[in-house]
């Protein structure tokens, strides 16, 4: 072996030529075996997230086979990797990709209801606060840059959730000094352990989920039952066809919403199915604007459960929905509306949105937990509505009851109630956001004046208090006086017809404005509504700030 050596040392051409020699055998010895990962050698995810992702001697992934996403997160990684680590994945490539790592990595049902508020783009004024200790460490530490749902929005491994602490310190190192009051290095790494504990990577729950997982399909006609805060309640439907042109889990939408206030629209678009039940949409129609929708899928109930918006969120357009198939499980979608007055000589309209409900429908089929409560006529208003005429006994209890059809428990209560007691504002803390130009709109709010029963106390503020239906109110705007000569009204001040602000202030320097500040403040909103002889106010408070130039940091 010396002498072998030495030959080498003296003839550098002997040592070239033995070089493959000694390296072949090696590179068998480290042959990988893919059969572990998730993802098939001809998956977008392998050959394009695979060239700096290599996979280890199991085959698993570095990194990606250890973390589980929402679909929305995993977009935003693959977005990352092509702006700052220039992955060479074309436009074609890059939903393929989210929809191969969406199905095999992503959250249960389960995991993902704790978060769907954070998977809507609207202007969302969803107020999160911490609900333990534990939570309030995390809040401090993380939530002053994005959102707690985005944190939730994952599930890693230990070993993960340090790499997602070091891509801190790595990319975003002024991480530092902006939490100055902290030593942000030491409670990062701190928190590394607890994050591992509260969104593991792997659980019982999701090994159970993904081993009986079913595809659904999703092809035809979907009742629809819904509530938009500024146009009010909604039933409809959509009409689900395959996209063959787009693939797997693509969808061609047909949408007809009918409003209770007389207003009918049609829209039409596309949608993608990610996992099995987290369903993605974009219509439109040539009256309204585009709109996005997010839902998610209950394989028990056959419902989905989610939000629609407007992409341009200058009048704050939303809706809260529920949808089931025709043809599917039996159940009640809604009710509206969703109190009733304690009113002995006269009956009360409910209108009861349903999917497959048994025919013919009875009025000793609807069934009030209150037995003071009863349905005295029934009449079918279309295939999936049936208009109650409910009659609320003198001793009606005061408070929320149950409502079952054909033994199918409504998803909700109702609220009985024996008079009108005060108003209240929703939200109590508006955000409006002024205009910068055409890529950045104005950010309206839409606020609703509920009206509120004190409930059996009599007492406001109080955890018996019910919250009943809007009201038809009368909308101002006042100062909220913060500081001296506070002139953010003068600025701010504009028509809010039924409830909706929208800014009419740019980001820009306002030239009569002490210090040339920007049309930016914090007023008041109030509600005027008149029962009878009594009038009922309502105050919340309206901020309006500057755009969100980083839309999607959360």
């Amino acid at each position: 072996m010396k002498q072998f050596t030495q030959s080498c040392m003296t003839n550098p051409l002997l040592f070239l030529l033995l070089i493959p020699l000694l390296v072949v055998p090696l590179l068998f010895l480290q042959t990988v075996a893919y059969g572990q990962t998730r993802f098939p050698e001809s998956s977008v995810v392998r050959q394009k997230c695979g060239a700096c992702h290599k996979a280890d001697p199991q085959g698993y992934i570095d990194v990606i086979d250890f973390t589980r996403k929402t679909p929305e997160e995993w977009k935003n990684v693959v977005d990352r990797m092509v702006r700052l680590n220039s992955a060479i994945v074309t436009d074609s490539e890059f939903y393929v990709a989210v929809k191969e790592l969406s199905r095999n990595l992503c959250l249960t049902p389960r995991e993902m209801a704790q978060i769907a508020y954070i998977n809507s783009d609207e202007n969302s004024q969803y107020v999160e606060t911490p609900q333990d200790d534990t939570q309030k460490r995390l809040f401090t530490a993380c939530v002053r840059c994005h959102t707690f749902g985005k944190i939730a929005s994952h599930r890693m491994t230990a070993a993960n959730w340090e790499d997602i602490r070091n891509l801190h310190l790595g990319y975003y190192p002024t991480v530092i000094p902006q939490m100055r009051e902290m030593d942000w290095a030491t409670e990062s790494k701190d928190l590394v352990p607890v994050l591992a504990k509260l969104y593991p990577f792997d659980t019982p729950e999701w090994q159970e989920w993904m081993k009986n997982r079913k595809e659904p399909d999703l092809t035809g006609t979907w009742v629809i039952s819904g509530y938009d805060p500024g146009l009010g309640y909604y039933e409809g439907s959509y009409t689900f066809k395959p996209d063959p042109k787009k693939g797997e889990g693509e969808l061609l939408i047909e949408k007809e919403t009918r409003y209770l206030n007389g207003i009918s629209l049609k829209m039409s678009g596309t949608g993608t199915l990610y996992g099995g039940y987290h369903l993605r949409y974009a219509l439109t129609s040539s009256v309204t604007r585009r709109i996005e929708g997010v839902f998610d899928l209950d394989s028990g109930s056959g419902i989905f459960t989610g939000k629609w918006w407007s992409v341009v969120q200058d009048a704050n357009s939303q809706g809260n929905e529920r949808f089931a198939r025709v043809g599917g499980s039996p159940g009640v979608l809604a009710v509206f509306p969703q109190s009733l007055k304690v009113s002995p000589s006269a009956t009360q309209d409910l209108l009861i949105i349903g999917a497959n409900l048994p025919e013919p429908l009875k009025e000793q089929d609807v069934q009030f937990s209150d037995a003071n409560i009863q349905v005295k006529k029934i009449e079918k208003k279309g295939a999936s509505r049936y208009l109650c005429k409910v009659a609320v006994g003198a001793n009606a209890s005061v408070g929320p009851v149950q409502l079952k059809v054909k033994g199918k428990p409504l998803d909700g209560k109702i609220s009985i109630y024996n008079k009108v007691d005060g108003i209240k504002i929703f939200p109590a803390l508006g955000r409006a956001r002024v205009s910068c130009g055409p890529a950045y709109p104005p950010q309206g709010v839409q606020f609703v004046a509920r009206a509120v029963s004190y409930g059996k106390d009599g007492k406001p503020d109080t955890a018996d208090d019910l919250i009943l239906e809007p009201v038809n109110a009368q909308w101002t705007l006042e100062e909220e006086k913060t500081r001296d000569n506070d002139d953010d009204l003068k600025y701010l001040d504009t028509p809010v017809p039924n409830g909706l602000y929208t800014p009419i202030t740019t980001y820009g320097p306002i030239e009569s404005r002490p210090q040339h500040r920007e049309g930016t403040g914090l007023i008041a909103i109030v509600a005027t509504y008149k029962e009878g002889a009594q009038e009922f106010k309502g105050r919340s408070l309206l901020v309006t700030t500057v755009p969100d130039f980083i839309t999607h940091i959360k």
